[in-house]
């Protein structure tokens, strides 16, 4: 199964549209330290869609911690989307372990298809 394939799967799962405030850090492109306060609009079972003021390279691997539930998890950034006139990109992000009550959020289970 190839990653993008994983990914598309996972994305089948509940999401929900939902304003988490987080604190990411990471290493950018250029090796530097990146600290961004930022928010989710969607988050999901294996992840989530951020708001950040730049864009990350596909692969780059992240801490976020919920600003909510005061945990952390490291994610890894699957997909970027530069949006026009703010200044703002969207990047969705998958865990890279299994999330738990990271969200404060509970998700159905995903029904299998008969």
């Amino acid at each position: 199964m190839t990653e993008s394939f994983q990914f598309e799967t996972h994305r089948q799962h509940y999401r929900a549209n939902m304003r988490v405030p987080v604190d990411i850090h990471c290493k950018a492109s250029d090796g530097r330290a990146l600290e961004e306060k930022t928010h989710t609009s969607v988050i999901g079972v294996h992840g989530a869609m951020v708001r950040m003021s730049r864009a990350l390279e596909i692969g780059t691997e992240l801490e976020v911690t919920n600003h909510f539930s005061q945990q952390t998890a490291t994610f890894r950034v699957v997909w970027v989307k530069n949006t026009d006139g703010d200044g703002v990109c969207e990047i969705g992000i998958e865990s890279l372990e299994p999330l738990g009550d990271f969200w404060g959020v509970r998700f159905p289970p995903r029904a299998d298809p008969a």
